[in-house]
C-alpha cells in the first residue's frame, strides 16, 4: 500500500474511525527472516551415527512424501500460486512446488496463497530469507484487535483477497552458493546443505511464524504485537505481551527473550504436543536467530519438529512439518472460525427511506453450534443496549432488515457465534468490550442530516515559481468523508485578474486522494505576478459542508523571472545587491557583533511551521527558508567552484557523523536543520543538492556555541553569532554529478528548519562563484564554553505511541531532578520533582490525550540540563 494512504489511516482515521469504536484496518510492511550457513551462526548440531543412512532409509519409506501434523485435503485445502524472478533450473523449480504442496497439505483458505520465489545471488553467508509481504491488523475476520497478522493467514481469517495482485510472501535463495544439494529422492552428504529444508523453512516464515517484537541495546519493544507474540510466554506460563507483568520497551521484556526460557503455549499445540514448544532465547539475542525459531538444543537433528530451528546442519534434512508447527499454525488462524459481513460496512446516510440489511456469511473449519449466529444491534447508538435481532438464512447469508424510520438514529452493532465446543467468535474482534480492559469493539454509524465538514490533509508548499514554468502539480490532497467526497477544486487569481477555478482529479487508485496543477500558457505569467488561490473540499451532504485550505483567505506565491546567465559572480555584499538575489527568510544586513554586510538568514530563525512532511497535515511541519541568485551561472570546466564564509548555528543532528541521507536519497528525520547548496538547470523545476548538507556539527566552535548553557528551557539555542566564529567553505558545482560544464544553473542557499529548536542561523560573506580563489583567512577559535550534551539520555520508544520511558544517568546517588515535556507552543504538558534514590533516572509516561506532534522532554539538575525531542503518534 502507498505510504501516503498508511499516512491517511493513521492521520485521518477515516470516517469508520471517526464515527465508530471499530479500530481501523492497516498495513505495514513485512519483515525478511534470513538463514545462514551454519558456518556463520556458529550454532552446533551434530549428526548422530549412522544419521545419513537412517535418513536414507527414511526418504526411501516416505517415498518423498512429506506427511505433517494432519494430511487433510479439502475443497478448502489451501491453493499456493508460485511466481518466478527469473526461470531457475527444473530440479530447483521442482523443490520449490514440492515445498508449496507440503504446506498446502496442512493449510484450509479459500484464498489462493501468492509466493514470489527467488533463485538469486545472495550474500555469501545467507541460504535463504523469506517473509510476508505485509502484515494487516483489524480486518473483518480478525480474532484480535490490534494484532498484526501475515497478510496470507488475513485473507484466509477473512476470505478475501486484501492486497490486489500483491505477493502474499517473497522468498529468497542463494543461487550461488556451491553446496546445495537439490534432489528430493536422496538425501545430501556431510558437506551439503538441503536446498528441500531451508524452502520448506522459509515458507513457514512467510506463513506466520514470526512477530513484531524488536530489541536493541537495552531493551525489547513493539508498535503492536503479532499474532505469534500474542502465544509466546516465558517458563511460569505468562503471556510476552501481558503488560502487567513485562512493560513494553523495558529490560525486563529484553531478559526473558534471553532467558533461554521461552515458550509457545497455544491450546492445539498442547493437546497435540503434550507439552509447550521451547522457542530459540540464547542468552546473547542474535537477531534473525533468537525468539522466531524453535530451539536448537531441544529439537535435534532427526527429531520430526527440528523444521524451524535457526540453523541447519550439512547433511541434515528437515523435511517434516512435525506436530509443532502446524498445531501453533492452527491456533495463529488457520484453523479458525470468522463471521464476515457481506459487502461494505455501513458509513453514515442521510437516507431515512430505505430499510437498511444486515448481512453476513459464517466460515468454520469446525463444527459450529447450531443457530449460534446473533446480530446484536442498537439503535441509540449505546452498545450495551444491543438485543438479538432475528436473522433469515438465503443461501449461505444470515440477514435482518432494519425497517426505515423518519427519526435521526445511531446505529451500534456487531456479530457474534459460537463453535460447538463453545469458543466464541466475533466481528469486529473481541467485541463488544475487550476483555481485561474498558475498551469498546463494534461498529457504529448515523442515520441523518450530516452536517460535519469533510476531514482533509493539504500542505501548501509554493511560495515563489519562475515565469518559464508551464505546470505546476501540487501536492496531493487526501480528503475523507462520512458520506463521501463530491469534489475539489482550487480557485485561482493572478494578479488582479478574474478568479478561475480548476478541478481535481481524483485518484484511480484510490479513493482518497486528489491530484491538481496550475497549467499556464506561454507569457501568460510575468515576473513579478502575485498569484492567490484556495482548495475547496465538497462533501456529498444534501446541504453541502465544505472545507476551505487555508480555511480563511488564500496562500500566495510571487512569480520570479530569471536575469542574463553569467560566468562568475563574485560580491562581498557592502553595495547590498539585493536585487540578484530572491530572498525568503534572508536579508542582506549586518548582524550585532559583525562589522560587515552578508547574505544572512532571520536571526534567530523560527521553527518549522508551513509545510508538513509527506502531507501528513499535522504538527510535524517546516519551513525552508531560501536565498535565490538569479543569475544563472554558466558552469565552467575547469574552476567550477562556491567558496564563501559563513557561519552557521543551527540545530544539530542527533549526533556527530549522523548521516544527511538516507539509503533511498530522502533527507533523515535525524538530521534536523540543516543549511544546502542547490542548483537548478531547467529554469527553477527541479532542484540538486550540490553536496550535503550540513549543520552546527560541522565544526566543533559551532558546536560549542550551540550547546551548554546557551540552550533554553524549550531546547532552541540562544547564542548570538560572532564573526570570529566564520569558516570558509568550498562547494564542487560538478561534485553531485547532475551537472555539466556549459550548463547555465541557478544557485539556491537555503536553511531548512523543522518543528525542533531554532536557534542564531546561518551567515554567509565574501561569496565567489567560479571565481578567483582568495587566500584562506586566520582560522580563529572562540574562547571555550560549557558544553553540555545530551549524551546519555534515553528515550524509549521514539516516536512513541504515547508511553514511554525516559532514563538518565547521573553522576550522584541522591540527586534532585525536574523533569518536563514542552510542547512546540512552549506549554508544559508534564512535570516531575523527584529525589532519585539511586543513580539513574528511570521515569514511565503517559502522554495521555497529547495530540500527535513533537515535544522536548526536559531533565534539569542543580548544574545541568539535558533537553531531546520526543515524537508522539497517535
Amino acid at each position: 500500500m502507498k505510504k501516503y494512504l498508511l499516512t491517511l489511516l493513521v492521520v485521518l482515521g477515516l470516517w469508520h474511525l471517526a464515527y465508530s469504536q471499530n479500530y481501523p484496518m492497516e498495513f505495514i510492511p513485512g519483515k525478511m527472516v534470513e538463514e545462514y550457513t551454519p558456518e556463520f551462526t556458529k550454532i552446533k548440531r551434530e549428526l548422530p551415527e549412522g544419521y545419513t543412512q537412517e535418513m536414507q532409509e527414511w526418504v526411501r519409506k516416505k517415498n518423498i512424501e512429506i506427511k505433517g501434523f494432519s494430511n487433510r485435503t479439502s475443497a478448502s485445502a489451501a491453493k499456493f500460486s508460485l511466481s518466478f524472478e527469473t526461470t531457475p533450473p527444473a530440479d530447483v523449480r521442482a523443490i520449490f512446488e514440492k515445498a508449496a504442496e507440503t504446506w498446502a497439505s496442512v493449510l484450509n483458505s479459500d484464498i489462493e496463497v501468492k509466493v514470489l520465489c527467488r533463485w538469486r545471488t545472495l550474500a555469501t553467508n545467507v541460504l535463504g530469507s523469506a517473509g510476508a509481504t505485509a502484515n494487516v491488523r483489524n480486518f473483518p475476520g480478525a480474532a484480535k484487535v490490534n494484532t498484526f497478522y501475515p497478510i496470507a493467514l488475513a485473507e484466509k481469517m477473512a476470505h478475501k483477497n486484501l492486497n490486489g495482485t500483491d505477493f502474499d510472501i517473497v522468498a529468497n535463495f542463494n543461487a550461488d552458493y556451491a553446496n546445495w544439494y537439490k534432489g528430493l529422492d536422496g538425501v545430501p552428504t556431510i558437506n551439503q546443505i538441503d536446498l528441500y529444508s531451508v524452502v520448506l523453512h522459509e515458507f513457514g516464515h512467510g506463513l506466520g511464524f514470526i512477530g513484531q517484537v524488536s530489541v536493541d541495546n537495552t531493551t525489547a519493544y513493539y508498535i503492536y504485537p503479532g499474532i505469534f507474540d500474542q502465544f509466546m510466554v516465558n517458563g511460569t506460563g505468562i503471556s510476552l505481551t501481558d503488560t502487567l507483568s513485562f512493560k513494553n520497551d523495558s529490560p525486563e521484556l529484553k531478559a526473558q527473550l534471553t532467558s533461554n526460557n521461552l515458550f509457545m503455549g497455544t491450546p492445539k499445540l498442547l493437546l497435540a504436543n503434550k507439552e509447550k514448544a521451547k522457542l530459540y532465547a540464547p542468552t546473547t539475542y542474535t537477531q534473525g536467530s533468537s525468539i522466531y525459531h524453535v530451539d536448537a538444543s531441544k529439537y535435534r537433528p532427526k527429531d520430526p519438529n527440528a523444521l524451524m530451528t535457526p540453523s541447519i546442519a550439512k547433511g541434515e534434512i528437515t523435511r517434516e512439518l512435525g506436530t509443532i508447527v502446524p498445531a501453533i499454525f492452527n491456533d495463529l488462524g488457520w484453523y479458525s472460525s470468522s463471521v464476515i459481513p457481506d459487502g461494505a460496512l455501513f458509513t453514515d446516510t442521510e437516507d431515512l427511506t430505505k430499510d437498511l440489511v444486515f448481512s453476513a456469511k459464517v466460515y468454520s473449519d469446525t463444527l459450529l453450534k447450531e443457530n449460534s449466529l446473533k446480530l446484536m444491534l442498537s439503535t441509540d447508538g449505546n452498545i450495551q443496549n444491543a438485543t438479538s435481532r432475528p436473522l433469515t438464512l438465503s443461501g449461505t447469508s444470515y440477514s435482518y432488515t432494519l425497517p426505515k424510520d423518519s427519526k435521526l438514529r445511531t446505529i451500534a452493532y456487531y456479530w457474534v457465534a459460537e463453535e460447538a465446543s463453545g469458543k466464541k467468535f466475533t466481528t469486529p474482534a473481541q467485541a463488544p468490550i475487550i476483555t481485561g480492559t474498558t475498551s469498546a469493539s463494534f461498529y457504529k454509524f448515523t442515520i441523518g442530516q450530516d452536517t460535519v465538514k469533510p476531514i482533509a490533509i493539504y500542505s501548501n508548499p509554493l511560495k515563489y515559481v519562475f515565469s518559464n514554468q508551464k505546470e505546476i502539480k501540487l501536492p496531493t490532497l487526501l480528503a475523507s468523508d462520512n458520506l463521501g467526497i463530491d469534489s475539489v477544486y482550487m480557485e485561482y487569481s493572478i494578479g488582479s485578474g478574474p478568479v478561475i477555478r480548476s478541478g481535481f482529479i481524483r485518484s484511480t487508485s484510490d479513493a482518497f486522494s486528489f491530484n491538481g496543477s496550475f497549467v499556464f500558457s506561454t507569457g501568460q505569467i510575468k515576473s513579478g505576478d502575485i498569484i492567490k488561490y484556495r482548495i475547496v473540499v465538497k462533501d456529498k451532504a444534501k446541504i453541502a459542508n465544505y472545507l476551505y485550505f487555508p480555511s480563511t483567505g488564500n496562500y500566495e506565491f510571487v512569480v520570479l523571472a530569471s536575469m542574463d546567465a553569467v560566468t562568475s559572480y563574485k560580491t562581498d555584499f557592502e553595495n547590498k545587491p539585493s536585487t540578484d538575489f530572491y530572498l525568503k527568510g534572508f536579508g542582506i544586513t549586518q548582524p550585532a557583533n559583525f562589522s560587515s554586510f552578508g547574505l544572512n538568514s532571520d536571526h534567530p530563525y523560527a521553527n518549522g511551521s508551513e509545510e508538513s512532511y509527506d502531507n501528513s497535515g499535522g504538527s510535524d511541519k517546516f519551513t525552508n527558508y531560501d536565498a535565490i541568485l538569479l543569475k544563472p551561472i554558466i558552469v565552467r570546466a575547469d574552476t567550477a567552484k562556491i567558496f564563501f564564509d559563513e557561519v552557521v548555528l543551527v540545530e544539530p543532528a542527533e549526533s556527530v557523523g549522523t548521516s544527511f541521507l538516507n539509503a533511498d536519497g530522502s533527507v533523515n528525520r535525524s538530521f534536523y536543520d540543516y543549511v544546502v547548496v542547490q542548483g537548478s538547470k531547467d529554469g527553477g523545476t527541479t532542484w540538486y543538492n550540490l553536496r550535503d548538507g550540513w549543520d552546527s556539527n560541522d565544526y566543533s566552535e559551532w558546536q560549542k556555541a550551540w550547546t551548554g548553557s546557551n540552550v533554553d528551557r524549550n531546547g532552541n539555542s540562544i547564542f548570538k553569532g560572532t564573526a570570529t566564529l566564520f569558516q570558509k567553505r568550498e562547494i564542487d558545482i560538478l561534485g553531485s554529478g547532475k551537472f555539466n560544464p556549459g550548463d547555465r544553473v541557478l544557485l539556491r542557499f537555503r536553511l531548512h528548519s523543522d518543528v525542533g529548536a531554532y536557534g542564531w542561523g546561518w551567515a554567509i560573506d565574501n561569496l565567489n562563484i567560479q571565481g578567483p580563489q582568495a587566500s584562506a583567512p586566520a582560522k580563529l577559535v572562540l574562547a571555550t564554553e560549557e558544553n553540555l550534551e545530551n549524551k546519555g539520555l534515553s528515550i524509549r520508544p521514539n516516536p512513541s505511541q504515547g508511553l514511554f520511558r525516559v532514563q538518565l544517568p547521573l553522576e550522584q546517588i541522591g540527586q534532585s531532578v525536574e523533569l518536563q515535556v514542552i510542547d512546540l507552543q512552549g506549554r508544559v504538558v508534564y512535570q516531575d520533582q523527584q529525589v532519585v534514590a539511586g543513580s539513574l533516572l528511570d521515569q514511565e509516561i503517559q502522554a495521555g490525550n497529547w495530540p500527535t506532534g513533537t515535544y522536548f522532554c526536559v531533565v534539569r539538575t542543580a548544574k545541568q540540563q539535558w533537553v531531546k525531542r520526543v515524537f508522539l503518534l497517535k
